[in-house]
């Protein structure tokens, strides 16, 4: 399966500000970063703005009378990535608010966001409503922002626009991520799309922290160096926590009062593994459709047998169902921790040691380049089939997402990830180099239409399972069915 890394994804977020607070350069072995990820503070670029973040394309003077734009999105980030009342004083807030304001004075338009339950447990409501609104054709809903991963659900019913057809949509810019949508487009259509519309995307992408008191007690040589030199895998992991274990209450088992080496935070981050490690599900046919699914090959059934045993056998290695991982972590009794962005926010106030962040591991020093996950829970925006005037949906959409890029992105990247929580400026690299690496593919995106490879990864290192194979072969022939269903699915769609 070709999986392709974002290259641009809110690259820009790095301004002059970013570089004079990184000091050095995150460069060498194996580390994604991009070859120019910074542009000046001042420009005379026509195409760039006054602090030098691009521009979109949409022509000046596009006017949509006053119009009101229904965007349907969820209630749990409504005010968090969509919409505030009014500036506060946040860095973040002002950005929103500023962000909707341009949007409406830029286009002619009133931004009428319109939230409801929308997570996990509402999901068939939520997706429901588009659905009623499509199978109406009352083109109630000018924009969707939805739950990521119930997109390819949405797309297979026929429900959604191909927004290759309509006008103002640029995806080669900056704030759309360029590799979910290499992996999305088949024969050129493309149903959903995101980028720095969503902070969620951000918040959501995983990586490691780590104690540094820890490191210095038992030696452990620089992280950031391991890092950058394309040293940081898994047999390095187990390496560096080997001696870390100790069973602080005595009990003669691995418990939660316990110090471990590595703890998983929630255990869906397990499936990050699959793309730090560059495991492959689907395999492209001639044609360039991933219609094969190819999860039985040497190298997955290797890693999975080598995490089951990592955290079964091996004393320093815990997964979240077993042990309270923030406290853990936050107490100073984890060296290595998974999470993901949003974590910072549990982390800034800890006081009693300080910690770092590496992405998630390589398998070996042969894979060229670090792999991020996204966790599922970011927005992904699509337009209904049946919206009114889907060309002014898309001119919203391209504003919104480029104002995005240009505001709240370095608001909240910059200020709220590097500066406010990050605790050095080496921290603030790594997360540069995770943001950079973030990878999207076919399999997982539409991870939940093919069988859930996805899940079934997570589920079984979750349950110490390492019988891989007897998994798979239960399973591929009916998975193979749905892959094929999905495949001829989007070849017949608009």
């Amino acid at each position: 399966m070709k999986k392709q890394t974002i290259s641009a994804l809110l690259l820009l977020a790095m301004l002059a500000s970013a570089v004079s607070s990184c000091g050095g350069s995150a460069s060498s072995g194996g580390n994604n970063t991009p070859s120019d990820t910074t542009v000046p503070a001042e420009t005379t670029d026509p195409t760039r703005d006054a602090n030098g973040f691009l521009l979109d394309e949409i022509p000046a003077g596009t006017n949509f009378g006053g119009k009101e734009v229904n965007i349907l999105i969820r209630e749990a980030v409504a005010n968090t990535e969509f919409f505030v009342d009014e500036q506060t004083g946040d860095i973040v807030d002002d950005a929103l608010w500023k962000r909707n304001q341009t949007v409406e004075d830029r286009l002619g338009v009133k931004l009428n966001f319109i939230a409801q339950p929308g997570e996990w447990a509402d999901r068939k409501t939520f997706n429901g409503l588009i659905k009623q609104s499509v199978m109406a054709a009352d083109g109630e809903y000018d924009l969707c922002a939805v739950l990521s991963n119930q997109l390819s659900t949405l797309t297979l019913e026929g429900l959604l626009t191909n927004l290759n057809t309509l006008d103002y949509l640029d995806f080669d810019k900056p704030w759309w991520a360029a590799g979910l949508l290499d992996e999305l487009a088949v024969d050129n259509k493309l149903y959903f799309a995101s980028g720095d519309a969503s902070l969620g995307l951000i918040n959501g992408m995983m990586c490691v922290f780590y104690n540094k008191s820890i490191c210095e007690d038992f030696n452990i040589p620089d992280l950031y160096e391991i890092v950058n030199n394309g040293e940081w895998t898994i047999d390095k992991v187990v390496e560096l926590t080997k001696n870390v274990y100790q069973d602080l209450d005595s009990d003669g088992a691995k418990s939660d009062a316990d110090r471990f080496g590595l703890a998983t935070g929630s255990y869906n981050q397990l499936y990050g593994f699959i793309d730090s490690f560059n495991l492959q599900i689907v395999e492209r046919d001639a044609d360039g459709y991933p219609s094969k699914l190819v999860f039985n090959n040497e190298k997955v059934v290797s890693a999975v047998e080598k995490l089951v045993s990592l955290f079964k056998d091996n004393d320093a290695f815990i997964t979240s169902t077993k042990v309270d991982y923030v406290t853990a972590f936050s107490e100073g009794r984890v060296l290595f921790c998974t999470g993901e962005f949003k974590d910072t926010s549990s982390y800034r106030d800890i006081d009693a040691f300080d910690y770092g962040v590496v992405p998630f591991p390589k398998w070996d020093e042969a894979q060229e380049n670090y792999s991020t996950t996204a966790r599922a829970t970011y927005s992904s925006f699509c337009i209904p089939l049946t919206t009114v005037d889907p060309n002014m949906s898309a001119a919203v959409l391209e504003c919104f997402a480029s104002e995005s890029y240009r505001t709240v992105s370095p608001a909240y990247f910059e200020n709220a990830l590097k500066v406010k929580y990050s605790r050095d400026d080496e921290t603030a690299q790594m997360f540069d180099l995770i943001k950079s690496s973030v990878t999207f593919s076919f399999a997982t995106s539409y991870t939940s239409t093919i069988g859930d490879p996805q899940g079934a990864f997570k589920n079984q290192i979750a349950a110490l399972t390492d019988s891989w194979m007897s998994w798979h072969d239960g399973w591929v022939t009916a998975a193979q069915e749905k892959l094929d269903t999905t495949i001829a699915t989007l070849k017949e769609l608009q």
